[in-house]
């Protein structure tokens, strides 16, 4: 396997990805950064027909507040939605005609699912505790995982109150209106999941068909190097 070169991915950045990067103590952690927004620049900018670094992003109003820290977008053309997620070694992407977001995590160690377990949904809460101590990582991270998915989808992201929406484990039936979410099979040890607004609650779809896949979504796992328990999506 080639070595990757750290400078040639950051000369496709923006200054803020670099900063941004620069600021990660481990090398391995900026490594993991500049190969996930490479990657994402990559695959936009053969959707719009732009050279990756030309690919301009902006932060779309934050649906409580308002201020210009919600959801990431495209600067030039905003009917194109993507969503990033990096997890100890994986990169998941979503790019979809609507607004989308992913999750992906490393299954976690008890202590965190302890901890963490009491900000959810008291159902949710339930499915962690009655499920088999071998299967509880797996149900905790699946759950934060669809969580955490459509909680970026509407841009607001795990700053809300994580036990006002029960997402579960599974199922359809648990989705908020006007959203489906999935769990996307990844590698063992991990757990995922997308978020994508319906098209009938989408304020505008999207004209580009290259930025549609037939069922008018696109997720895209990757491995891509990091250290284990780092993640920062964009």
């Amino acid at each position: 396997m080639a070595e990757v070169d750290p400078t040639q991915l950051a000369s496709l950045l923006d200054r803020e990805e670099r900063l941004r990067a620069a600021r990660l103590a481990r090398p391995s952690d900026r490594l993991s950064y500049l190969a996930a927004h490479t990657l994402l620049r990559l695959l936009l900018g053969a959707r719009l027909g732009v050279p990756p670094q030309d690919v301009a992003y902006l932060r779309e109003p934050c649906p409580r507040c308002g201020a210009p820290h919600g959801r990431p977008a495209l600067d030039c053309d905003r009917r194109l939605h993507f969503s990033l997620s990096r997890s100890a070694g994986l990169v998941l992407i979503g790019i979809a005609p609507a607004p989308v977001g992913v999750d992906v995590e490393v299954l976690p160690p008890p202590e965190t699912i302890a901890d963490v377990s009491a900000l959810l949904h008291a159902a949710e809460r339930k499915e962690v505790l009655s499920a088999a101590p071998t299967r509880r990582a797996h149900v905790f991270a699946t759950i934060w995982t669809r969580k955490e998915a459509y909680l970026k989808g509407i841009g607001v992201g795990i700053a809300a109150d994580l036990a006002t929406d029960y997402l579960g484990v599974d199922g359809q039936a648990n989705t908020p209106k006007g959203w489906s979410v999935i769990n996307v099979p990844v590698a063992a040890g991990y757990a995922a999941a997308a978020a994508i607004m319906q098209p009938e609650s989408a304020q505008s779809g999207c004209d580009n068909e290259r930025a549609r896949s037939p069922t008018g979504r696109e997720v895209i796992p990757s491995t891509l190097p990091s250290a284990p328990g780092t993640r920062r999506p964009l």
